[in-house]
């Protein structure tokens, strides 16, 4: 594919990194000189300095004959201006990123045909959906979403408590169409065995069906939905958030700093707490009794907002702690000093991204622990290598995982008799060096 990105920022180059390994022809664009010089030298891709909305630069871009544009520059007005531009210029697809609150109206974080663009993406609204589905588990520190939200994955970390501790995997009494599919151990993800067992401290992935996935959580975790959460900071990903636990008759607290933005809260959600205060604040989170929430979300726009306030939570006795991070390179740090659950804008605009830059078999793709395995959904072709075969008879290849088989009327975790049928969604973990060879057995076989 010929693909123009717009914007060196941080969702930039990860767009670029990945679309270079995956062999894309790729023009990158930014208007910082030596921006684009540090592309220059840590990408074979090629590059322009220039004002990215500037029909000049996009055809010199080569817009007219790419397949995708994609702009991700930190200002929403230059993205949708450059998006919109380049499609009138030939581009088959393109994708804006907005952040603001002026794009998010409709509560979708994904708008499709938005002022004719093919994709706006707002991280910012999908983030707040994550969060409102980790306060909606019990006790996973991440949620995901596949074929149509048929099948999940969820990211547990196992407590001393666990009853799940120092078992076969083979001997845990699960739910039918769930499975352990990944632990992660000092840092290191592997896939388990039947013979192997889970430690405390562990994280563990889990993928199944959907209905099934609450009373697993329980199971390893022994927690409870969240009844009560307090937000810190009301922008757009705390106000989305607000808006959606308080449609599930959660309690909802919002502490933020600026009481114009508290007082737009107050009015727009009458059913929600807000407070004008710090949530930095030892003072505020006391009186306000935050030791007695179940989660402490924050949200702010500045990173060591975020931190100070997850940890000043914990501190006062609140059950976990999530936090927004801009740089995605700092989420395990977080990690380490106590923060719970750590998202960042930033890398879920990426993944959402792309997502539509890959074939068509590949439905979705998410990336686990820092990149150290992949979770994808693909859709078996009628004539590829896949359908028709028992799963024992599969190549799999070494360091890919089958997990799940959603066909039109049921999710299997398939065994060595099952058979992926044409049409059917196939959820699969597998390792990034691994993908490529997965990929092709789902493809139509070549003539």
């Amino acid at each position: 594919m010929y693909v123009v990105v717009v914007g060196m920022g941080q969702v930039g180059r990860h767009v670029v990194r990945a679309l270079d390994q995956d062999g894309h022809h790729v023009v990158a664009i930014d208007s910082d000189p030596a921006v684009v010089e540090s592309i220059e030298d840590e990408h074979d891709v090629a590059t322009l300095v220039g004002y990215g909305a500037s029909p000049s630069i996009l055809r010199q871009a080569g817009c007219e004959r790419a397949d995708l544009m994609v702009a991700v520059t930190d200002n929403d007005e230059v993205n949708l201006v450059a998006a919109l531009a380049a499609r009138g210029m030939g581009t088959t697809r393109s994708i804006a990123r907005v952040q603001g609150e002026e794009y998010c109206e409709s509560g979708q974080g994904i708008l499709y045909g938005l002022l004719g663009i093919d994709v706006v993406i707002n991280p910012r609204i999908l983030v707040a959906h994550e969060l409102a589905r980790i306060a909606r588990s019990r006790g996973a520190l991440d949620v995901l979403n596949l074929a149509g939200d048929r099948v999940e994955v969820v990211k547990i970390e196992l407590p001393s408590a666990s009853k799940m501790l120092h078992k076969a995997l083979a001997n845990l009494n699960l739910p039918q169409e769930v499975l352990v599919a990944a632990v992660v151990r000092d840092g290191e993800l592997f896939v388990p065995g039947g013979a192997d067992v889970l430690l405390p401290g562990d994280r563990i992935y889990i993928i199944g069906k959907a209905g099934n996935m609450k009373v697993v959580q329980q199971q390893f975790t022994g927690a409870r939905e969240a009844a009560r959460v307090c937000i810190i900071g009301g922008g757009v990903v705390g106000h989305m958030l607000a808006r959606q636990l308080s449609e599930s008759d959660v309690e909802v607290l919002v502490i933020e700093k600026h009481h114009r933005t508290a007082e737009d809260i107050k009015i727009d959600l009458p059913g929600v707490t807000v407070i004008h205060g710090d949530g930095t604040d030892v003072d505020v989170l006391e009186d306000e009794q935050v030791g007695s929430f179940d989660l402490v979300a924050a949200v702010t726009a500045e990173d060591e907002v975020n931190l100070m306030a997850g940890l000043v939570a914990k501190r006062v006795g609140a059950g976990k702690a999530a936090a927004l991070v801009q740089r995605a390179d700092y989420m395990d740090i977080y990690h380490q000093l106590g923060i719970d659950v750590v998202l960042s804008p930033r890398l879920v605009a990426s993944e959402n991204i792309l997502r539509y830059v890959r074939q068509n078999q590949l439905q979705s793709l998410y990336m686990l622990e820092d990149g150290q395995a992949e979770v994808l959904e693909l859709v078996a072709a009628a004539d590829s290598r896949v359908v028709g075969t028992p799963i024992s008879r599969l190549n799999m290849p070494r360091g890919a995982l089958l997990a799940a088989i959603v066909s039109r009327d049921k999710v299997t975790v398939p065994h060595g008799s099952d058979q992926i049928q044409a049409g059917d969604a196939v959820v699969i973990l597998t390792r990034a060096a691994t993908r490529p060879a997965v990929e092709r057995l789902f493809r139509k076989r070549a003539l």
